[in-house]
């Protein structure tokens, strides 16, 4: 008989090389360590629908934990960057609005000229 789980991690079973060693955060707590894969499962479920803040507060963790287990994920490319397009789009419209600025500005010193 063998035993089945209904459950099998897909993080874990994609890339078990992530869990191969577990990460050290304390030098002086080596016997203590911390083993991602809860997280990563957690990351990869909920990360279209929830936020860092809410994931990190749902599964009572550091926010900088979630954090830093979201870098690993984006770049083997389990999960992607949230709002890549408009973020740009936007930082593009600030940088944009500060040059229109400066041009008013200039016009401003012409026409009082």
């Amino acid at each position: 008989m063998t035993n089945s789980n209904a459950y099998t991690p897909k993080v874990q079973s994609a890339h078990p090389e992530l869990y191969a060693e577990h990460t050290f955060h304390m030098n002086k707590a080596r016997k203590f360590t911390y083993n991602y894969v809860v997280i990563d499962e957690v990351l990869a479920e909920c990360w279209n629908d929830m936020t860092i803040a809410e994931i990190a507060e749902g599964m009572n963790e550091l926010p900088n934990r979630i954090i830093y287990r979201t870098q690993v994920l984006k770049k083997l490319g389990i999960i992607k960057s949230k709002h890549t397009g408009k973020t740009k789009l936007l930082q593009e419209q600030r940088k944009l609005r500060v040059q229109l600025r400066k041009v008013e500005k200039q016009l401003d010193a012409v026409n009082a000229a």
